[in-house]
């Protein structure tokens, strides 16, 4: 019995966050600097953390918050597992706001003629492990922060970086997210002792339950 329950323990491990909070605009350079002091990089997801899903243009207090992590000494990157024309479109919206902006098909290894980019779709960790190899960053020294335990948590998870995971921005969703993950991951978020109703979420930076 005991093995069975440390087993559980060992795969959840890979689907717990780091941190929580409860929303980018609450997530200052300061919290991070104090609660995870090897930060180097922000690195996070768009749709549904930064933006409404598929949002034609950034908020201007996110663009306030972006810049602040700058201001700070802090890298940032998008990691986005956008595809199509909608690619052009982020490296648009958020090309002059952050350090680097990475998409499954940035990933694509061009000398490799068999590769493409959805292999490289989060939860892979391929995206983060680029940021660390085209910027010198350590992969302990980025910090994913998405709103999908599925996604962005485990793509960390398998990179090496920390994690934080917020609630979903906004009203809209993937239809098959809403459908198929999003319950799941309320149900696994009560079974991790995370927070579950939208104003259970910190305000502050917090280390998640362990």
């Amino acid at each position: 019995m005991q093995n069975e329950v440390s087993e559980r323990r060992g795969m959840l491990g890979w689907l717990r966050p780091d941190f929580i909070v409860a929303a980018v605009l609450d997530l200052t350079a300061e919290d991070i600097q104090r609660m995870s002091p090897a930060t180097r990089a922000v690195c996070l997801d768009i749709d549904g953390t930064i933006t409404d899903y598929h949002a034609p243009s950034v908020p201007e207090r996110s663009v306030e918050r972006l810049k602040s992590y700058h201001e700070a000494g802090l890298h940032t990157f998008i990691i986005s597992n956008c595809h199509d024309e909608r690619v052009t479109e982020v490296h648009r919206l958020f090309g002059s706001l952050v350090t680097g902006v990475l998409t499954p098909a940035d990933a694509v290894d061009a000398a490799n003629p068999d590769d493409r980019p959805g292999k490289h779709i989060k939860p892979a960790p391929d995206m983060l492990v680029a940021v660390s190899e085209r910027y010198g960053l350590a992969p302990r020294e980025l910090l994913m922060v998405g709103d999908q335990i599925f996604k962005d948590v485990l793509s960390a998870r398998r990179a090496g970086a920390a994690s934080v995971l917020v609630p979903r921005e906004g009203s809209r969703d993937h239809f098959g997210v809403r459908i198929f993950q999003r319950p799941v991951e309320t149900m696994l978020r009560a079974v991790m002792h995370l927070p579950v109703k939208h104003r259970s979420w910190p305000r502050r930076l917090t280390r998640a339950p362990r």
